[in-house]
């Protein structure tokens, strides 16, 4: 992401290190009030009005995009003001915009969740649709919608009068919005339009200079010349913040020549460090021909790049522009059907890429992409291919939630195990005991199994005065001698077995791995992994005979740590999780299932919209979780190998 679309040059720059230093040893700060600057800034402000196109030779800094945007909106209403035409203050966005933080600029924008906050919009703004193809015109030609949309705008200046419109303030690529490029000409149609009703026609580039399009502008690229220019991000690539406003010269004359005093500024507008920043950033970019490399280079291999994912069944669009991209993703390609409720699945891609080492930005559920412009191209590929890794990861994720809550719908509101004998381990107490309960509601034989008879007895007594079926099975699942018996045991008493659930185990005391003894590492080993196998293996004979064998491993929340300090525990979890897999595999031929589930990961972020019932953050008690459970011993349940209840990639 270049930071948040600005280090353009990379990181760990010394030559803007230095400069930095050595401006703040000749001057570290004065102000550009009372008809004061200082020579970086000047110098500054002289090389942008060489960089940008003809007629945009004036400049006001800030500090930021938002500040910058906030002071267009001052500028263009006064503008007007003192023009004599003081109803023209309307200013026009579109949707999906964003031009900032300030009152005036999330209002200018049309940010939804950030308009909540506050009381916005502020009175005066108004807002069209973007040119966003893949939404509105997926199948329409490019000219015939760049059309359509420019029109959007010029209806809205008609619609609330041309006298009252003060400015269209346009992003050239909706960058926050989700990438959004417009169709060929459209810009150039937009601005003729503000030309035609007398209306200010401003470019906000606080992302698209310097750079990010492979020109200096996007108003270069495009043949465009705004009445305002907003700069920031790449101006100094994010080392120093740093905005600048610019002005083109029937504006500047007006507000130079009727203005008088511009009672307009910031305390550290036009700082001489950030000044003297950006003066170098700006020398790396020429020296370094990086805009060339932009254009000649990284855009084309960018976009070839991008273009390998277009074809994946979750990818409904690939688009980009410069060296920056998007990969709009999608429920169902043909036709086009989008995620509802929109934003889990973006964030979980999201999410997944940043754990492989990848930063890239969820908006809605298009992935957006900007490096810096340093960026090789194996890291362009690294990026394309981690991507396209964890779209396949996610898909079978997608596709197993989808089952998943197709099979709580089937098994919602019965009896969704009667008939079915079940062996519950560890069920004294906590997870264990609250399965069992459930389990016996739901019309199963459950057998309760755990080293404490007593506390057996106390569940068992629960259940059966609730009216189901319990009997107990004091044992010790680490005493191999009491193990092997174990099936013929249960064959004499029960006749069969159906499902399995292997709730035991031993959690004791966390500690960093130096602190951690061979007895303590062995114990939990035993406990968690090799009582389990030895379990599984006695029960095994049993299993294969039922219509509808089950296996349910549930594995320890604590192993999620890092493996160095939580050793034993992520030992024993990383061998369940091997244990189910080679046990799913060797019974594939078999009406067997087998499965893993934490209670601490109930719930994922894919799952959310599914089963917002449960979050583990918000469950009080162990038998708030069991629903799960009931879903994965169910007859009904196909699920086998996977990390349920939502199998996570890598």
């Amino acid at each position: 992401m270049a930071g948040l679309w600005c280090v353009n040059v990379g990181y760990g720059r010394k030559e803007l290190t230095r400069a930095a230093a050595q401006q703040m040893e000749k001057l570290a700060y004065y102000n550009t009030f009372f008809k004061t600057t200082t020579p970086p800034t000047a110098a500054l402000a002289g090389k942008l009005a060489e960089l940008m196109p003809d007629g945009l030779d004036h400049v006001v800094f800030a500090n930021s995009g938002s500040e910058a945007l906030d002071s267009i909106v001052r500028f263009c209403r006064h503008f007007w003001a003192l023009e004599g035409k003081p109803d023209k203050w309307i200013m026009i966005g579109r949707e999906e915009g964003y031009h900032g933080s300030t009152l005036a600029t999330i209002s200018l924008g049309n940010m939804p969740a950030m308009q909540a906050q506050g009381r916005l919009p502020l009175p005066g703004f108004e807002h069209v649709d973007a040119p966003y193809a893949f939404k509105y015109a997926p199948d329409t030609d490019p000219e015939i919608f760049a059309e359509v949309a420019a029109g959007w705008i010029e209806a809205k200046i008609e619609a609330l009068g041309a006298e009252t419109v003060a400015a269209v303030v346009i992003e050239p690529v909706q960058a926050a919005g989700g990438v959004i490029i417009p169709p060929p000409g459209y810009l150039k149609r937009v601005q003729d339009i503000c030309r035609r009703h007398d209306v200010l026609f401003v470019l906000d580039e606080v992302m698209s200079a310097f750079g990010r399009l492979g020109a200096w502008s996007a108003a270069e690229r495009f043949g465009l010349t705004p009445d305002f220019m907003a700069l920031a991000k790449g101006l100094s690539s994010g080392y120093q913040p740093i905005s600048a406003v610019m002005i083109g010269q029937r504006v500047a004359r007006t507000l130079i020549d009727k203005g008088r005093d511009l009672a307009h500024g910031f305390t550290n507008a036009g700082h001489p460090v950030a000044a003297a920043v950006a003066l170098e950033n700006l020398a790396i970019i020429e020296r370094e021909g990086l805009i060339e490399r932009v254009r000649d280079d990284l855009e084309p291999y960018f976009a070839n790049a991008l273009a390998r994912l277009a074809d994946h069944p979750l990818v409904g669009e690939v688009r980009s522009i410069g060296l920056i991209g998007a990969v709009e993703l999608v429920q169902q390609r043909t036709p086009c059907l989008l995620f509802e409720p929109s934003g889990i699945v973006g964030a979980v891609v999201r999410t997944q890429m940043q754990q492989r080492g990848v930063i890239l930005r969820a908006v809605r559920d298009a992935l957006v992409i900007g490096p810096p412009f340093v960026v090789s191209h194996a890291e362009i590929d690294r990026i394309v291919d981690t991507l396209a890794s964890v779209l396949d990861g996610v898909a079978r994720e997608i596709e197993l939630v989808a089952a998943n809550q197709d099979l709580a719908q089937a098994t919602a509101g019965g009896r969704a195990l009667a008939g079915l004998t079940c062996l519950i381990t560890g069920a004294s107490r906590g997870i264990g005991a609250a399965v069992a309960e459930r389990y016996a509601a739901e019309g199963a034989r459950v057998v309760l199994a755990a080293r404490s008879e007593s506390l057996l007895n106390t569940v068992a007594e629960r259940i059966r005065k609730a009216g189901g079926q319990a009997a107990t099975l004091a044992i010790d699942l680490t005493d191999a001698d009491a193990v092997a018996g174990l099936s013929d045991r249960i064959a004499s008493k029960l006749g069969n077995l159906d499902v399995v659930v292997a709730s035991h185990g031993v959690l004791g005391d966390l500690a960093p791995l130096p602190e951690i003894t061979d007895d303590g590492f062995d114990t939990v080993v035993t406990a968690n992994l090799t009582a389990t196998f030895q379990l599984i293996r006695a029960l095994d004979p049993l299993l294969r005979a039922s219509a509808a064998g089950r296996v349910l491993l549930v594995t320890s929340g604590a192993a999620d740590g890092e493996v160095p300090r939580w050793a034993p525990y992520a030992a024993s979890k990383a061998g369940l999780e091997a244990l189910a897999r080679a046990y799913a595999a060797e019974t594939r031929d078999t009406a067997i299932r087998v499965n893993l589930i934490d209670p601490g990961e109930v719930r994922t972020d894919m799952r959310a919209a599914a089963f917002p019932e449960e979050d583990p953050n918000r469950l009080p008690l162990p038998s708030a979780m069991t629903d799960a459970f009931v879903r994965l011993a169910s007859p009904l349940c196909s699920f086998t190998g996977a990390r349920v209840p939502a199998e996570t990639a890598g």
